[in-house]
């Protein structure tokens, strides 16, 4: 084999090395907004839960990662959540020693959870051992809803990794990806670039026609995955829903919110939807059938939303233009 050729090889294997790293690169620098894009929609209560809850998290992954370094014979450095007798502050209280108390949904048992990140288990917020640790896909985040489904949400944009040891059908995990899927992924990626530059669009804010809003409704509830979200859940057939979910939406509401003038722009129509999506992740979890689903359908609102923004801007072009023609004044390119 001639160098030139072992050159190439070694370019090309390089390259497939390289592309990985990068996305993982662009993945990272998305994340912050990204994440701030989905929280943006969430009613006010709804973030001071999702504080709450990032604090006992925190508490519970500080606690399961000393186990870990303490089995690997590693030092662990003092946590900045001990007291001077070494005891760590509880899960519900702040940094700045204020009580935050956590609103525990009364559920039954879920069994796919570890018995201390089931609902109503207390203050036990973590795994003791390595060995549980290490036979669970779960982590200190899926006792804590609000946080899990904003994770649940980011999987289909941003492709985050499975836990390790996922009991997940291993058509849902691959590994090396293809050519195709890494276009694909970065096709997604680039549409993230595009959402999180919406808020800067001044059309994407503007208030506009009720039929324009109703007709971008009507496609989006035309979807087949929009047939679950449609009308209301009825409490009955979900117990425990309205325990956990305190701002319910579906479209036959947003529909009526359109009709009423309370949705006036394309921005606070795709909140809305957004809002759906964020149930739905949080009371069925964030790798159930119906995440998946809703995955599927905030991609598809995303598009439709993307789309209409760009086509209120050709329509304003088109109008300008007419009004130019009808004046006689130029219109600038």
């Amino acid at each position: 084999m001639s160098a030139t050729a072992t050159n190439q090889q070694a370019a090309a294997a390089a390259s497939s090395e390289a592309a990985p790293a990068e996305s993982q690169q662009a993945v990272e620098q998305l994340l912050p907004d990204a994440l701030m894009r989905l929280a943006s929609g969430l009613p006010m209560n709804e973030l001071d839960i999702m504080i709450k809850e990032a604090k006992a998290c925190e508490d519970a992954l500080e606690k399961e990662i000393a186990i870990l370094e303490k089995k690997l014979g590693v030092e662990p450095e003092q946590s900045a959540k001990s007291d001077g007798n070494g005891e760590g502050k509880s899960p519900a209280e702040s940094k700045d020693g204020t009580s935050g108390e956590l609103k525990e949904p009364s559920l039954g048992v879920l069994p796919l959870l570890p018995k201390p990140y089931q609902p109503n288990s207390g203050p036990k917020n973590h795994l003791e051992s390595v060995e549980e640790m290490l036979a669970t896909e779960f982590t200190p985040p899926d006792r804590y809803f609000t946080i899990s489904a904003l994770l649940g949400r980011l999987r289909q944009p941003l492709s985050l990794p499975y836990p390790p040891n996922s009991k997940l059908p291993d058509a849902l995990k691959k590994g090396k990806k293809t050519e195709q899927e890494e276009k694909k992924r970065r096709l997604g990626l680039e549409k993230q670039r595009a959402l999180i530059a919406l808020d800067k669009d001044e059309l994407y804010h503007r208030e506009q026609e009720p039929s324009v809003l109703l007709a971008l409704w009507k496609k989006i509830s035309a979807h087949r995955t929009a047939a679950v979200f449609r009308k209301a859940v009825n409490p009955a057939e979900a117990p425990g829903y309205a325990e956990r979910i305190e701002f319910p939406m579906d479209l036959s509401l947003i529909r009526r919110m359109i009709q009423g003038g309370l949705i006036k722009s394309i921005s606070s129509l795709h909140l809305r939807l957004g809002l759906i999506c964020h149930n739905c992740c949080k009371f069925n979890g964030r790798e159930s059938d119906y995440a998946r689903l809703t995955r599927e359908f905030e991609e598809m609102v995303d598009d439709k939303v993307l789309e209409a923004t760009r086509h209120a801007a050709v329509v304003e072009v088109k109008t300008a233009a007419a009004t130019a023609k009808g004046t006689g004044t130029a219109v600038p390119s």
